[in-house]
């Protein structure tokens, strides 16, 4: 009985079920007497070897004490001869409880080990359309439609064999002006249309700049109504 190492078990309740299933013993019937004095016994050997005993092992061994103390007392007694005042029943219901959950952790266990190396293919078939609606996905434009028009307009601008070093006064608010005065005869605007008007490269890249910052800003919204249409902007605030 020595032998019994309290570190081997994971709790009060994992040492009692251990003394019930090496003795046989009816978990429903419980002699309490033997069972505390052999719990007890394993307490105090722990102690003489300085073993680190945890709280909850010294609380059921308190509570074993208090049941074995109350069998001692003279209780109720049914019709049936069934002892309705049993101190054993609050013990027994956790025992239960506790073997329940270990022989479900057990299964759990084996499980994981008989298939921690399997693998499965899912037999679901991925089914693709191979002919989609283009216009359900293209009620906004994304920047990469934008940008290519505007290399488009970089690489139809007009170029120069020789060039003369000055400074060109070219500013994110002016072209963000620009892109409002426009809008002023028309709630809707070509893309094309806007750059037509630029003459020099630094004015469509800084035009560029200053779309990306009102759509950001939520200012304008770009949009095609199917693909491969002329991408319109719509004002939707504009900002002082």
């Amino acid at each position: 009985m020595f032998n019994i190492k309290l570190e081997n078990f994971e709790g009060p309740l994992d040492l009692l079920l251990y003394f019930i299933k090496r003795d046989k013993i009816d978990i429903y019937d419980i002699p309490i007497t033997k069972i505390t004095n052999e719990y007890i016994s394993v307490i105090d050997e722990a102690k003489k070897l300085d073993v680190s005993i945890a709280g909850e092992f010294l609380f059921m061994a308190s509570m074993l004490l208090r049941i074995k103390t109350q069998m001692l007392i003279p209780r109720q007694i049914d019709e049936e001869s069934f002892d309705i005042d049993d101190p054993r029943i609050d013990l027994v219901a956790k025992l239960i409880e506790y073997k329940k959950y270990k022989n479900v952790a057990h299964q759990l266990k084996n499980l994981h080990l008989e298939n921690k190396n399997t693998f499965f293919r899912s037999n679901i078939n991925i089914v693709y359309d191979k002919s989609p609606d283009v216009s359900d996905y293209l009620n906004e434009v994304s920047l990469f439609d934008i940008s290519k028009i505007f290399k488009e307009a970089i690489d139809n601008a007009p170029s120069e064999d020789s060039y003369e070093i000055y400074k060109e006064l070219v500013s994110l608010k002016a072209q963000k002006n620009y892109i409002l005065k426009s809008f002023k005869k028309k709630k809707v605007l070509l893309l094309k249309n806007l750059l037509k008007e630029l003459k020099t490269k630094i004015e469509i890249i800084v035009t560029f700049l200053a779309m990306l910052e009102m759509i950001k800003q939520s200012e304008i919204i770009c949009f095609q109504k199917q693909n491969f249409d002329d991408i319109k902007i719509k004002l939707i605030v504009a900002k002082a």
